[in-house]
């Protein structure tokens, strides 16, 4: 095989506003049998990096190489017309539609006569190790099979490089290990692939190349090798970060429960075991992980402590109440885009979403503007929420700056409690530990903070406590010390094996 690349970006810079480069002067090559990792802080350019290839932004500067001659992608159709193909974060799929009828209206004129008959289109998938019913409902199924339905368009498209744009963050780790197999068939296959990501552990077992973007400028880029997590996060963010040493907690829980969950039952679903005799204690000043295996209740955990729905029985009862009957909690939902923030709104807005109806902002029906840019300036620059103003719209910024915006606002929430859902989901190693520090800091000031992640190692290092979910049972309520294959224990088989339990 030629060690030529399939594609190389030459020298490519892109500025979206005077002043605010996204990248600059950045080379890379992608090469066939290859998985080239793209690493960095949300909001270095690695999205802008894939979107250029892809045809969807054109460099201000430099320019695409493929296979040794320069083109020119005005459009997604001149990059899938040279075999490039993109697997977007957000799926670009219609949800009303069968995968069949998706995979139709993807396909260039020619490849579509292949696929008439949703026979044709099951062997295709099978023949790429794919297996998915053609007739099924794309907004019925699974993410893991909506994002098999993305890859099977690009290859049905005979796509030669293949871009990831964060293709592990809605996946449990079952899927992530069933996606990568996939991804290192597609590979080995000759073809060339290229996965945006901030899951270093990910990279380290599964890429063979490795590049890392800081602020828009390539800071390193070769093969994996002895490269290690400690020396990528030191490219990544430029400093030391001990993502295995506790989170330093300071005061002391109160006696008293802030909130508590009795006995709680919530209906499974065909996604989620629901919720089974669950019941749950959190005090004021201290942070509770709910740990377990994806699918085992914490959506339900969520909606029920978010007073989003209610349980088909059992009781809950909390504490401190607002007379005015607002929320009892500062919430970080799990789905930031839909759940957590109006995409199309500033900034300004979406950061006081929770007292925007009131006074200073509101009197009598009419809004004070000044009084509004005035807080969300104060909570912009307190959160670091990295905008060029507070009056552009989150649909604009990274992934980590809109999770700031709405980590900002439930703590700007003078509720006791704060309720986080999946709050580093997405992030990078900078921003995940920012957020933790936040939540940590919340607890040292007296809140109530209750953390539901499928990342262990965090709740290992930011909790106080952590409550295990099994099967929509609360199987396990262990001190933070507690040893890792313990707690591993209580999530997959709903107890402990061990004579020492703590």
């Amino acid at each position: 095989m030629s060690n030529r690349p399939y594609v190389e970006l030459t020298g490519v810079s892109k500025s979206f506003s005077p002043g605010h480069t996204v990248l600059d002067n950045v080379s890379l090559a992608f090469r066939r049998g290859e998985i080239h990792a793209v690493l960095g802080e949300n909001g270095a350019g690695k999205s802008t990096l894939l979107n250029i290839l892809f045809g969807m932004h054109q460099p201000d500067t430099g320019g695409i190489l493929l296979e040794g001659r320069q083109v020119i992608h005005r459009s997604p159709a001149d990059a899938i017309a040279n075999r490039i193909g993109m697997v977007h974060q957000h799926f670009k799929l219609v949800p009303g539609f069968t995968v069949a009828e998706n995979l139709r209206l993807a396909t260039t004129p020619e490849t579509r006569t292949m696929l008439r008959r949703d026979a044709d289109i099951a062997g295709i998938a099978e023949r790429y190790g794919l297996p998915i019913d053609p007739a099924a409902v794309v907004s019925t199924l699974p993410l893991s099979l909506q994002q098999r339905v993305e890859i099977l368009k690009v290859l049905i498209n005979k796509a030669e490089l293949i871009l990831f744009d964060e293709p592990t963050t809605i996946l449990n780790p079952g899927e992530i290990e069933a996606f990568y197999a996939v991804v290192r068939q597609i590979a080995a296959n000759g073809r060339a692939v290229a996965v945006v990501t901030h899951h270093l552990e990910e990279v380290l077992a599964h890429a063979t190349h490795v590049s890392v973007i800081r602020r828009g400028k390539l800071i390193s880029s070769g093969p994996i090798g002895t490269r290690t997590r400690e020396d990528l996060v030191q490219d990544i963010v430029g400093r030391d970060i001990d993502l295995t040493m506790p989170i330093e907690r300071s005061g002391r829980a109160s006696e008293q429960a802030e909130l508590t969950l009795e006995h709680v039952d919530v209906a499974p679903n065909e996604s989620s075991s629901g919720l089974r005799d669950a019941s749950l204690r959190v005090q004021a000043g201290e942070i509770v992980g709910i740990a377990g295996v994806e699918g085992n209740g914490q959506r339900e955990l969520f909606d029920v402590l978010a007073g989003l729905r209610k349980p088909d029985r059992g009781t809950i009862e909390v504490r401190s109440v607002h007379p005015d009957g607002r929320a009892v909690a500062g919430l970080v939902p799990e789905d930031r885009h839909s759940e957590g923030l109006v995409l199309d709104l500033p900034v300004s807005i979406n950061l006081l979403l929770n007292v925007f109806g009131k006074p200073p902002y509101t009197r009598h029906g009419r809004l004070f503007h000044s009084e509004i840019a005035t807080a969300a300036e104060d909570l912009r620059r307190q959160a670091d929420v990295r905008a060029p103003s507070i009056n552009v719209t989150p649909r604009t910024l990274s992934g980590g700056n809109q999770q700031k915006i709405v980590l900002a606002r439930a703590l700007n929430e003078d509720a006791p409690t704060v309720i986080a859902y999946q709050p580093t989901r997405g992030l990078d190693v900078a921003a995940s530990e920012d957020v933790l520090l936040k939540l940590r800091a919340a607890a040292n000031h007296g809140k109530a903070v209750i953390i539901i992640s499928s990342n262990l190692d965090e709740i290992m290092r930011v909790s106080d406590r952590i409550v295990v979910l099994f099967a929509g049972q609360t199987v396990g309520d262990v001190p933070a010390s507690t040893p890792r294959e313990v707690i591993g224990e209580l999530m997959t088989l709903g107890t402990r094996t061990g004579t020492d339990k703590p």
